[in-house]
């Protein structure tokens, strides 16, 4: 491989994370929006954040992904 392929591959492989952070943060900023504009009562917000928080990597959250 070339100096200038491996240029380019790292590019591409800088692109994704640079997209995927993109995605993410989206996510979350629409995630934030949501909870500040819903009509939703702040306990019942808070105990969704706690939920999604404790199914992170769990094999259930997976599943669902």
């Amino acid at each position: 491989m070339t100096l200038t392929e491996q240029a380019a591959e790292y590019a591409d492989d800088r692109t994704a994370v640079a997209t995927e952070r993109t995605k993410l943060q989206r996510a979350y900023m629409a995630g934030a929006l949501e909870a500040l504009t819903s009509k939703t009562p702040r306990e019942q917000l808070l105990a969704e954040c706690i939920q999604f928080g404790r199914a992170i990597g769990t094999a259930a959250e997976r599943a669902q992904a």
